[in-house]
């Protein structure tokens, strides 16, 4: 009988992981062919990379590569540009690599998302950034800030909020950063105590039952780049 019971289990396991498997229910831990999260190795975080086939002043390709990650059959891959905002997706990849073609003298963020076609969970690597080298540069401007807190789409309380985040220079300079925080659309120009700010952090007082966006512009005396806009309500 208790062998009956334990392979009456077993079958019932399998059977909660098959090509229906639930959001919630089959996890890494759960099921066999859930697939983990790929390991980015090239380009490195927080580098510069040299262009692949240079195409023209502007254009070159690079090759983007990944470690094979357990139990995923297919990738997706997601390249945004910090400046303007623009994302290329691939889908469908069954490599852990992929050549793209890129705007030089640029900095991008990009992100694989691994897959496996019997079961609906996924899972994202870390958030890389890079910059793709160009002719001529001799000041690289700041990776975009990657805010913190407060995070999106969350309720927060009222009153003293502190803000944080985290920038990085590929050249080393020291970085002054400006924190926008309105109810409009994160751009209205914000007070002087949130101008050239040093720190990482800032504390501003917000009003209840509100929406408020958020960003954060960060320079180096010579280039500035902004993050992305988040926003919040407060309670």
């Amino acid at each position: 009988m208790k062998k009956l019971l334990v392979l009456l289990t077993l079958v019932g396991l399998a059977l909660s992981c098959s090509n229906d498997c639930p959001d919630g229910l089959c996890t890494t831990e759960a099921c066999p062919f859930c697939p983990d999260a790929a390991v980015l190795l090239f380009p490195e975080n927080n580098q510069a990379c040299e262009p692949g086939e240079v195409l023209s002043e502007t254009k070159a390709t690079l090759t983007l590569q990944w470690q094979e990650a357990k139990d995923a059959d297919r990738y997706s891959l997601t390249i945004t540009d910090q400046a303007s905002g623009t994302t290329q997706r691939y889908d469908n990849l069954t490599t852990t690599s992929h050549t793209v073609t890129l705007t030089r003298a640029q900095a991008y963020t990009w992100q694989v998302i691994s897959y496996n076609q019997r079961a609906n969970i996924t899972q994202s690597s870390a958030l890389h950034q890079f910059y793709l080298q160009g002719e001529g540069i001799v000041n690289y401007a700041p990776f975009a800030p990657t805010l913190l807190t407060p995070e999106s789409g969350k309720s927060i309380p009222s009153g003293a909020t502190t803000f944080t985040w985290e920038a990085s220079d590929l050249d080393g300079d020291p970085l002054t950063y400006t924190l926008y925080v309105d109810t409009v659309d994160g751009k209205q120009t914000p007070p002087a105590s949130q101008q050239n700010l040093s720190a990482t952090s800032a504390t501003v007082t917000l009003e209840p039952a509100k929406v408020y966006y958020y960003r954060v512009v960060a320079s180096d005396g010579k280039n500035s780049s902004s993050s992305v806009i988040r926003s919040f309500r407060t309670q």
